[in-house]
């Protein structure tokens, strides 16, 4: 009974390290990225970080700082619902793709925008409530920008350069996708003077992970027809030098005794075959050079070729 409750006590706190080390895995949502690829979106979005800092800055004339948090790959309804309720959308299309590039921050941190590009001197937040006509034309002059830099930032990876398309409020009826597509997402802390707010970069998985996997150290060369053929020509084959064959019945063979002669019924002026695994490539009659064994290629036959 002890030996039997020291094994399953060994059992249980090796259960319980495995556990610790490896987390658990959710088939639900497979990872698509790899160490390689995070590490160069957190560079890419970094390098963006800081450009739409210094934009801000100059535009609003309130010193900005964004810091990246993290880089995550999620379904776009938990991005959706990670998002407050009412908050500034703006959605960036792309040529030829459906699924648009969206950044998003607080609304009174883009109210506090306006209010500085128009002269103001104030660095509290006003209260949060949608845009205007004049103030959605400044807020998109602004973002212009800002798409600019993130295509800047991640030429490399995105499908090309994002254009302005429109600003949502809701980010539970803004389906640009659906529910359950994979988006790669950045969470940036912006701090707006003495005042910190959020924001978020979503891209869509299937616009960016094929570009992202073509750009990694490792990634594969582009496939042409003359690596195929490479491949074709440096594979090896056993070759054989085969005579007429002949038949005889089960019995005679089961008879063979040593000494035994067997008449072959190859002419010796007709050549042997040249076979490739189980294709005749020639015809070939037999030589010796020195102590070696030879062949001589007499004809090819073009139509296995």
């Amino acid at each position: 009974m002890t030996a039997k409750t020291a094994t399953a006590d060994a059992r249980e706190a090796a259960a319980q390290d495995a556990s610790a080390r490896y987390p658990e895995y959710d088939f639900s949502r497979p990872a698509q990225l790899g160490r390689e690829s995070i590490r160069h979106l957190e560079a890419a979005f970094e390098s963006f970080a800081r450009l739409w800092s210094s934009q801000l800055t100059a535009k609003i004339r309130v010193r900005t700082h964004l810091s990246l948090d993290r880089v995550e790959v999620v379904t776009y309804e938990e991005y959706a619902e990670s998002l407050p309720a009412t908050t500034a959308l703006v959605a960036g299309a792309f040529d030829d793709r459906e699924e648009p590039c969206i950044v998003q921050f607080a609304l009174d941190s883009a109210l506090l925008w306006v209010v500085q590009m128009m002269g103001g001197r104030t660095s509290a937040l006003p209260e949060a409530r949608t845009f205007t006509p004049i103030e959605l034309a400044l807020v998109r002059h602004l973002m212009e920008g800002t798409f600019e830099h993130l295509h800047a930032s991640l030429a490399a990876v995105l499908p090309g350069a994002p254009r302005f398309a429109a600003v949502h409020y809701n980010p539970q009826y803004m389906q640009v996708v659906s529910a359950s597509a994979a988006v790669i997402v950045a969470r940036y802390a912006m701090r707006l003077g003495e005042t910190e707010t959020r924001a978020t970069v979503m891209l869509p998985a299937s616009a960016v992970v094929d570009r992202l996997a073509a750009t990694a150290p490792d990634a594969a060369p582009a496939h042409e027809p003359s690596h195929t053929l490479a491949q074709v020509h440096g594979a090896p084959l056993e070759l054989t030098l085969r005579l007429e064959p002949m038949t005889i019945g089960a019995g005679e063979v089961l008879d063979l005794a040593p000494g035994d002669l067997l008449r072959l019924p190859h002419p010796e002026t007709l050549p042997f075959e040249l076979v490739a695994g189980a294709t005749t490539v020639a015809r070939a009659t037999p030589g010796v050079r020195g102590s070696r064994l030879t062949c001589r290629i007499t004809t090819t036959l073009e139509d296995t070729h």
